[in-house]
């Protein structure tokens, strides 16, 4: 059986795609090997039963600088280009699955004389989601870390893998169209979708907040303007007014440059009282905040970044039989309509979002029977043991 080798380029237990994307090739008899780097919490060397797993040790500050100017200066790029090429020969690896866009070019250039092929997984329309990194454009930053570069790299960087992983079929027919040398038999698609068995774990604690006659609207994830926040806090004013009993629950850490603008926002007297912020919990208590919520959110902002895929977070909702609220990005919008397992607003429009919630908020029975729609889902279709086996399909 082949021997694949996978490539991340950071700490591989904070990334839950990459971990369920390795169990489901060894689960399908595949001998995995990863490497990854270590920021001082693990060994170098870790065998599992899935998989075994190699680390790079270094300062994470150290890392976010080499890749921070690896347009300017090559370094980060020679670096991998090293790593991989060891990794290959210590492990006679067959084929490589490297994670995100700016790591084709170091596995291109490793693999180029070892006959070993290699796929590309895309987590997200990279050149689009570097535009959204406000911090990027600062000045002298900009000047030296070229965001704006990655637009035309992008060509280039999709030229060198055997097979490309996308997300959505939205992002797959988009870069077809983009690029006349890429074909549909190079893609498989595989969303960031939940391992059923990983869930199934996680015990509901009904103490973990005292909702009463509360009406809970629940966001998970970063919070910024570009996953639609500020949307959702100026809908819930207009709600405000006729409905006091909604709550807007949101768990995430906050935007760096967008700290102040979030916090003076919730303070305001009329919603103060209505919103409830925690900055981080353990993806093991998202089933009990989900299970006490009545509605849960993806307001993300219409962009080409969030056109490329289906936040984890969304299907978490549907498996725990919650209705969603969600934005008119394509692939979002998409499952919700064919699923009927919620409704979609127009991005930014915060009078169509709060006329949706309001929907919801005087139909108990609709919530309800949107809610089983969206876990029946789940459970025969989006999941890793379903959607899997277009990444096995790769390697077989």
């Amino acid at each position: 059986m082949k021997n694949i080798g996978v490539i991340i380029d950071s700490e591989l237990y904070g990334d839950a795609r990459v971990l369920n994307e390795c169990k489901i090739l060894a689960n399908h008899g595949f001998n995995v090997f990863i490497l990854c780097f270590n920021y001082g919490k693990y060994e170098q060397k870790e065998i599992l039963s899935d998989f075994q797993i190699s680390r790079i040790s270094i300062n994470q500050k150290l890392r976010n600088i080499l890749f921070a100017f690896n347009n300017t200066v090559e370094f980060y790029n020679l670096f991998w280009k090293r790593q991989i090429k060891k990794f290959i020969k210590e492990y006679a690896i067959d084929a490589l699955h490297v994670h995100d866009l700016y790591m084709s070019k170091p596995a291109y250039y490793a693999t180029k004389n070892l006959l070993v092929e290699f796929t590309l997984d895309l987590h997200e329309n990279y050149p689009a989601a570097v535009k959204g990194y406000k911090w990027m454009y600062q000045f002298p930053l900009r000047f030296l870390i070229r965001p704006n570069k990655w637009e035309k790299l992008e060509k280039k960087y999709l030229s060198y893998p055997k097979n490309i992983v996308v997300l959505s079929e939205t992002f797959r027919d988009d870069l077809l169209e983009k690029y006349s040398f890429l074909n549909a038999n190079q893609f498989a698609i595989y969303p960031n979708i939940p391992d059923l068995k990983e869930f199934d774990n996680y015990i509901i604690d009904p103490t973990i907040y005292n909702k009463g006659s509360d009406f809970i609207l629940f966001y998970f994830g970063v919070i910024s303007e570009r996953r639609g926040i500020f949307t959702v806090i100026d809908a819930l004013k207009i709600l405000l007014k006729n409905n006091k009993n909604i709550k807007l629950l949101l768990i995430g850490p906050v935007d760096k440059i967008e700290k102040s603008r979030f916090f003076e926002a919730i303070s305001t007297p009329e919603i103060k009282e209505s919103i409830i912020h925690y900055s981080w919990k353990d993806i093991s208590l998202l089933p009990s905040f989900i299970e006490i919520s009545d509605v849960c959110l993806s307001p993300i902002v219409k962009n080409d970044q969030h056109e490329s895929g289906v936040a984890n977070k969304v299907f978490q909702y549907m498996l725990f039989e919650r209705p969603l609220i969600v934005s008119d990005c394509k692939p979002q919008a998409k499952i919700v309509v064919e699923e009927n397992c919620g409704l979609v607003f127009k991005s930014e429009d915060v009078n169509d979002l709060a006329k949706n919630i309001e929907i919801f908020y005087k139909d108990i029975n609709l919530r309800l029977e949107i809610g089983r729609n969206g876990k029946k889902a789940v459970e025969e279709k989006y999941n890793t043991q379903i959607a899997g086996k277009n990444l096995v399909n790769l390697y077989s």
